[in-house]
């Protein structure tokens, strides 16, 4: 579903002046998912970032995971 689609479904109501809009949780949670996407996918930092891991091809055990992450 689009992020335009998702929009549509969108209730718009005003209280006071000032508009607001009612969206279902799961219609929210999906327009936040997109949009972080959209995000990374034109982060110039963000895609250096994962050429640069990409290329490192390096690889951690779980455990050596955890202790990076501190799980």
């Amino acid at each position: 579903m689009t992020v335009q689609q998702l929009l549509e479904k969108a209730k718009i109501q005003k209280i006071g002046k000032t508009p607001v809009v009612v969206l279902p949780l799961d219609v929210w949670q999906s327009i936040e998912e997109q949009l972080e996407e959209l995000e990374m996918r034109f982060s110039n930092p963000f895609r250096k970032k994962i050429a640069k891991a990409r290329a490192e091809k390096k690889f951690y055990s779980s455990a050596e995971a955890k202790k990076l992450l501190k799980i």
